[in-house]
């Protein structure tokens, strides 16, 4: 079976067809960057227009950065405003869409598919990006919209995601070791606060897990996510 697969994302969306039994993407990725503080009309109505790109009649799943319930956006925390309170659904034109904070989506499919497939402990997957996602299961069931990265950081101040995601380490210029051990603090902190059985890091970022993954240290086992970016897509200019 397939589906349409919707990625709204801190700096971007991503558009493509998916096998939903695999996992796998196909065909091309259909992008459209954005700044993060663009009105989400004018991303929405470019979405609409990649949507008629995909054939017709298929499912639509999207995962959105932020609290999600049913089909309504209830935060947006690294982007406009306006996001909040936005039924996707009902922007998009599509009756079949289905919405998960997104975290949770990429939980979801390791649980499913990858990662974290046939774990009946307690499962912690945390993507790495514009933020820090985050998603907790417990004997298979998910518990939707945590959102741990937006918790205050114990001793830096400001939010945990500030100083440990991937656009922190961007923007503060820091070499691989140097954020790793920045994550390292969040690692501690969640696995004090969780206790999981299994970590499932998933985003960009782990694209380069052989060059970082060592120097990071959890009780948990640490495994990379099986789904990430894919790199065959094609990008649309704004």
């Amino acid at each position: 079976m397939e589906a349409i697969g919707v990625d709204i994302g801190g700096s971007g969306v991503r558009v493509g067809r998916v096998d939903v039994s695999t996992g796998e993407v196909l065909g091309e990725i259909l992008r459209r960057p954005h700044g993060g503080q663009e009105h989400c009309h004018s991303i929405l109505g470019e979405l609409v227009q990649l949507l008629e790109r995909m054939p017709e009649g298929l499912p639509v799943g999207l995962g959105f950065p932020g609290v999600v319930k049913g089909t309504r956006v209830h935060t947006a925390p690294n982007l406009h405003p306006s996001w909040a309170g936005m039924d996707l659904a009902v922007a998009l034109r599509r009756s079949n869409l289905s919405a998960l904070n997104d975290a949770d989506a990429a939980a979801e499919a390791e649980r499913c598919l990858g990662a974290a497939r046939g774990e009946s402990g307690t499962v912690l997957t945390l993507t790495i990006g514009t933020g820090i996602g985050s998603a907790v299961h417990r004997k298979g069931v998910l518990v939707p919209n945590l959102e741990l990265g937006l918790l205050p950081h114990p001793t830096r101040g400001g939010l945990i995601e500030t100083h440990a995601s991937g656009r922190a380490r961007r923007e503060e210029g820091l070499d691989l070791r140097a954020w790793a051990a920045r994550f390292q603090e969040a690692l501690d902190l969640y696995e004090g606060w969780l206790n999981p059985d299994l970590i499932v890091l998933a985003g960009g970022i782990t694209e380069s897990w052989e060059q970082w993954s060592d120097w990071l240290a959890t009780r948990a086992t640490l495994q990379r996510a099986r789904f990430g970016a894919d790199r065959k897509s094609t990008r649309l200019n704004s």
